[in-house]
């Protein structure tokens, strides 16, 4: 039996400890570009110079791609101990990196070594693949059936982030300025929503507090919709993310107890960052809820570990 190595991006937000008890074999750092200088998410970028970063005025903050230098040199070092690869990255929807790393893949030295899988996910609907990677590597399954598992589920997820200030979104190209200017003058609240691993509007309301409701209710109204199945048989987690600044922050707490509690029903799997490049579009203070499908039983396997 061939031995798997299991590498990633920081797309997931895993902690240290998640990367431990996963046997990650290397990560991939998403690389930001700040005054034409570069920096790495986990590496020289810390999360709160991050936020002074983006609220700075003078300061232009953008996201770049990991160098496919970068990866294959990441590759060549894992193959040294190991026979294949899967690797699990950013949905190809919201970067280019996936596409580079799949063609790289190609390369003379790499085929039939690294499987570069296009599970067109971010936050936590990635960190539930990677859990299952993992799963999948334990349970003896090669790179090449990994790969072809996760794209087969990749659909089974669904993320509802609510943005606090337009300002970002404009700045990105997503807003005109002048629906922008409206948009902040009326105070309203942009609801986004992650399917098939795009960034795309799903609705406007006046208030952070009515963007909670919508999100839960929509949240809700999907996994019912979707995946009645699966939630009676305790399939379904739903998580949340955030892009506030502090990680103490009362409100991360209350909105994970609201999300626990609008689906006492359903088990909690992740409370995380949304991953920085994803935060240079919504912002700061931005709320985001949304479900995830486990067939495999991977979230429980590795919490009982």
């Amino acid at each position: 039996m061939k031995k798997v190595a299991l590498v990633i991006d920081n797309s997931a937000s895993l902690t240290a400890e998640e990367i431990n008890k996963l046997n990650i074999a290397k990560l991939v750092p998403i690389g930001f570009v700040v005054n034409d200088e570069e920096y790495y998410e986990g590496k020289n970028m810390t999360y709160e110079q991050f936020y002074t970063f983006l609220r700075d005025k003078k300061t232009n903050v953008s996201t770049s791609q990991p160098s496919i230098e970068m990866v294959k040199d990441a590759w060549r070092d894992v193959l040294k101990e190991y026979d294949e690869i899967i690797y699990v990255l950013l949905s190809s929807g919201l970067s280019e990196a996936c596409n580079t790393a799949i063609n790289a893949s190609h390369d003379e030295e790499f085929e039939g070594k690294v499987f570069v899988a296009n599970n067109q996910r971010v936050s936590f609907t990635n960190k539930i693949q990677i859990y299952q990677a993992a799963f999948l590597i334990k349970e003896g399954k090669s790179a090449k059936e990994i790969k072809e598992y996760l794209e087969q589920t990749k659909t089974e997820n669904g993320i509802y982030i609510a943005v606090d200030t337009l300002k970002y979104l404009k700045k990105g190209g997503r807003v005109t300025p002048a629906a922008a200017a409206i948009g902040t003058l009326l105070n309203i609240k942009p609801i986004l929503q992650i399917h098939g691993g795009k960034l795309d509007a799903y609705a406007k309301v006046m208030s952070m507090r009515q963007a909670r409701a919508k999100m839960l209710q929509a949240t809700r109204k999907e996994i019912e919709e979707r995946f009645p199945q699966e939630a009676k048989e305790g399939k379904i987690y739903v998580s949340i993310a955030h892009s506030v600044e502090d990680l103490a922050d009362q409100v991360i707490e209350d909105w994970k107890n609201d999300v626990k509690g609008a689906f006492i029903d359903i088990p909690f799997f992740a409370d995380a960052p949304l991953p920085l490049f994803i935060a240079c579009h919504t912002g700061p203070n931005a709320l985001a809820t949304g479900y995830v499908v486990d067939r495999l039983g991977a979230i429980e396997y590795f919490n009982k570990k």
